[in-house]
Protein backbone atom coordinates (compact mmCIF):
# COMPACT_ATOMS: atom_id res chain seq x y z
CA UNK A 1 0.00 0.00 0.00
CA UNK A 2 1.28 3.50 -0.88
CA UNK A 3 1.96 5.83 2.00
CA UNK A 4 -0.18 8.97 1.90
CA UNK A 5 1.49 12.25 1.02
CA UNK A 6 1.95 14.57 3.96
CA UNK A 7 3.48 17.83 2.70
CA UNK A 8 2.93 20.60 0.17
CA UNK A 9 6.18 19.64 -1.54
CA UNK A 10 5.02 16.05 -2.03
CA UNK A 11 1.70 17.26 -3.44
CA UNK A 12 3.52 19.55 -5.88
CA UNK A 13 5.78 16.67 -6.91
CA UNK A 14 2.67 14.59 -7.62
CA UNK A 15 1.22 17.49 -9.65
CA UNK A 16 4.41 17.75 -11.68
CA UNK A 17 4.20 14.02 -12.40
CA UNK A 18 0.61 14.42 -13.58
CA UNK A 19 1.69 17.35 -15.78
CA UNK A 20 4.49 15.26 -17.30
CA UNK A 21 2.24 12.29 -17.98
CA UNK A 22 -1.09 13.91 -18.90
CA UNK A 23 -0.60 17.68 -19.14
CA UNK A 24 -1.59 20.54 -16.87
CA UNK A 25 -5.27 20.16 -17.70
CA UNK A 26 -5.30 16.80 -15.93
CA UNK A 27 -4.51 18.41 -12.58
CA UNK A 28 -7.59 18.60 -10.40
CA UNK A 29 -8.10 18.28 -6.68
CA UNK A 30 -9.49 14.79 -7.28
CA UNK A 31 -6.63 13.60 -9.55
CA UNK A 32 -4.05 14.96 -7.13
CA UNK A 33 -5.75 13.31 -4.16
CA UNK A 34 -5.82 10.01 -6.02
CA UNK A 35 -2.15 10.30 -7.04
CA UNK A 36 -1.18 11.18 -3.46
CA UNK A 37 -3.28 8.50 -1.76
CA UNK A 38 -5.26 11.01 0.28
CA UNK A 39 -8.80 12.34 0.54
CA UNK A 40 -9.78 15.30 -1.64
CA UNK A 41 -10.50 17.33 1.51
CA UNK A 42 -6.93 16.76 2.66
CA UNK A 43 -5.58 18.40 -0.50
CA UNK A 44 -7.66 21.46 0.38
CA UNK A 45 -5.89 21.57 3.76
CA UNK A 46 -2.64 22.28 1.91
CA UNK A 47 -4.07 24.27 -1.03
CA UNK A 48 -7.35 26.10 -0.37
CA UNK A 49 -8.15 26.31 -4.09
CA UNK A 50 -7.29 24.65 -7.38
CA UNK A 51 -5.88 28.00 -8.49
CA UNK A 52 -3.34 28.01 -5.65
CA UNK A 53 -2.43 24.43 -6.43
CA UNK A 54 -1.91 25.23 -10.12
CA UNK A 55 0.11 28.38 -9.35
CA UNK A 56 2.43 26.43 -7.08
CA UNK A 57 2.74 23.62 -9.62
CA UNK A 58 3.48 25.95 -12.53
CA UNK A 59 6.03 27.85 -10.46
CA UNK A 60 7.80 24.58 -9.62
CA UNK A 61 7.77 23.54 -13.27
CA UNK A 62 9.35 26.89 -14.21
CA UNK A 63 12.00 26.26 -11.54
CA UNK A 64 12.52 22.72 -12.78
CA UNK A 65 13.12 23.97 -16.30
CA UNK A 66 15.09 27.17 -15.67
CA UNK A 67 16.60 27.13 -12.20
CA UNK A 68 20.20 28.33 -12.23
CA UNK A 69 22.19 27.00 -9.31
CA UNK A 70 25.37 28.78 -8.25
CA UNK A 71 27.44 26.27 -10.22
CA UNK A 72 25.32 26.81 -13.33
CA UNK A 73 25.91 30.56 -13.13
CA UNK A 74 29.60 29.90 -13.77
CA UNK A 75 29.25 30.06 -17.55
CA UNK A 76 32.32 30.93 -19.61
CA UNK A 77 30.38 33.75 -21.29
CA UNK A 78 26.91 35.20 -21.74
CA UNK A 79 26.21 33.33 -24.98
CA UNK A 80 26.92 30.02 -23.24
CA UNK A 81 24.33 30.98 -20.62
CA UNK A 82 21.72 31.84 -23.27
CA UNK A 83 22.46 28.58 -25.05
CA UNK A 84 21.84 26.77 -21.76
CA UNK A 85 18.51 28.62 -21.37
CA UNK A 86 17.38 27.72 -24.88
CA UNK A 87 18.45 24.11 -24.33
CA UNK A 88 16.45 24.17 -21.07
CA UNK A 89 13.37 25.17 -23.07
CA UNK A 90 13.88 22.20 -25.37
CA UNK A 91 14.33 19.81 -22.42
CA UNK A 92 11.35 21.36 -20.63
CA UNK A 93 9.17 20.93 -23.72
CA UNK A 94 10.05 17.25 -23.76
CA UNK A 95 9.54 16.76 -20.00
CA UNK A 96 6.30 18.76 -19.87
CA UNK A 97 4.58 18.47 -23.25
CA UNK A 98 2.52 21.52 -24.17
CA UNK A 99 3.53 23.34 -20.95
CA UNK A 100 4.58 26.53 -22.70
CA UNK A 101 1.45 26.64 -24.84
CA UNK A 102 -1.03 25.68 -22.14
CA UNK A 103 0.02 27.10 -18.78
CA UNK A 104 -1.16 30.64 -19.50
CA UNK A 105 -4.61 29.33 -20.48
CA UNK A 106 -4.98 27.21 -17.36
CA UNK A 107 -5.98 30.02 -15.07
CA UNK A 108 -9.57 31.17 -15.01
CA UNK A 109 -10.00 34.88 -15.68
CA UNK A 110 -10.12 35.80 -11.99
CA UNK A 111 -6.87 33.93 -11.37
CA UNK A 112 -4.88 35.47 -14.23
CA UNK A 113 -3.47 38.15 -11.96
CA UNK A 114 -1.94 35.59 -9.60
CA UNK A 115 -0.57 33.59 -12.52
CA UNK A 116 0.89 36.70 -14.13
CA UNK A 117 2.49 37.78 -10.83
CA UNK A 118 4.05 34.36 -10.41
CA UNK A 119 5.50 34.44 -13.93
CA UNK A 120 6.83 37.97 -13.40
CA UNK A 121 8.51 36.84 -10.19
CA UNK A 122 10.23 33.99 -11.96
CA UNK A 123 11.29 36.12 -14.92
CA UNK A 124 12.75 38.61 -12.46
CA UNK A 125 14.81 35.75 -11.01
CA UNK A 126 16.05 34.94 -14.54
CA UNK A 127 16.80 38.60 -15.18
CA UNK A 128 18.92 38.92 -12.02
CA UNK A 129 20.90 35.79 -12.86
CA UNK A 130 21.42 36.81 -16.49
CA UNK A 131 22.76 40.17 -15.33
CA UNK A 132 25.22 38.42 -12.99
CA UNK A 133 26.48 36.25 -15.85
CA UNK A 134 26.77 39.29 -18.13
CA UNK A 135 28.72 41.25 -15.53
CA UNK A 136 31.21 38.38 -15.11
CA UNK A 137 31.79 37.93 -18.84
CA UNK A 138 35.38 39.09 -19.44
CA UNK A 139 35.05 38.71 -23.23
CA UNK A 140 32.63 41.63 -23.69
CA UNK A 141 34.16 44.51 -25.61
CA UNK A 142 34.73 47.74 -23.66
CA UNK A 143 32.32 49.87 -25.71
CA UNK A 144 29.39 47.41 -25.66
CA UNK A 145 27.49 49.48 -23.10
CA UNK A 146 27.01 53.17 -22.43
CA UNK A 147 24.49 55.50 -20.77
CA UNK A 148 21.85 54.66 -23.40
CA UNK A 149 22.37 50.91 -23.65
CA UNK A 150 23.09 49.77 -20.11
CA UNK A 151 23.68 46.14 -19.12
CA UNK A 152 20.28 46.16 -17.39
CA UNK A 153 18.49 47.39 -20.53
CA UNK A 154 20.36 44.86 -22.65
CA UNK A 155 19.22 42.05 -20.33
CA UNK A 156 15.67 43.35 -20.53
CA UNK A 157 15.77 43.22 -24.35
CA UNK A 158 17.37 39.77 -24.41
CA UNK A 159 14.78 38.44 -21.98
CA UNK A 160 11.99 39.88 -24.15
CA UNK A 161 13.43 38.09 -27.18
CA UNK A 162 13.83 34.91 -25.17
CA UNK A 163 10.25 34.96 -23.84
CA UNK A 164 8.86 35.80 -27.26
CA UNK A 165 10.76 32.94 -28.87
CA UNK A 166 9.61 30.48 -26.19
CA UNK A 167 5.93 31.38 -26.50
CA UNK A 168 6.07 31.48 -30.29
CA UNK A 169 7.67 28.03 -30.29
CA UNK A 170 10.83 28.96 -32.17
CA UNK A 171 13.06 25.94 -32.32
CA UNK A 172 16.06 27.68 -33.87
CA UNK A 173 17.60 30.24 -31.51
CA UNK A 174 20.75 30.85 -33.52
CA UNK A 175 19.53 34.24 -34.72
CA UNK A 176 19.10 35.54 -31.18
CA UNK A 177 22.50 34.17 -30.20
CA UNK A 178 24.04 35.89 -33.23
CA UNK A 179 22.47 39.23 -32.29
CA UNK A 180 23.91 38.89 -28.78
CA UNK A 181 27.36 37.95 -30.12
CA UNK A 182 27.43 40.94 -32.46
CA UNK A 183 26.34 43.31 -29.71
CA UNK A 184 28.76 42.11 -27.05
CA UNK A 185 31.93 40.81 -28.63
CA UNK A 186 34.61 42.32 -30.86
CA UNK A 187 34.50 39.43 -33.32
CA UNK A 188 32.42 36.34 -33.91
CA UNK A 189 33.21 34.21 -30.91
Amino acid sequence: MNQAVTSKEEIITACQQIAKEQGLEAISMRSVASKCGMAVGSVYNYFPSKSELLCATIENIWKDIFHMSASQCAFSDFVECLTWLFDSVQRGSQMYPEFFSRHAMIFASEDQIAGHQMMEKYFRHLEVNLLKVLQRDQKIRDDAFNEVLTPELFISYVLELFVSSVFHFQKDYRGILEIVRRCLYASAH
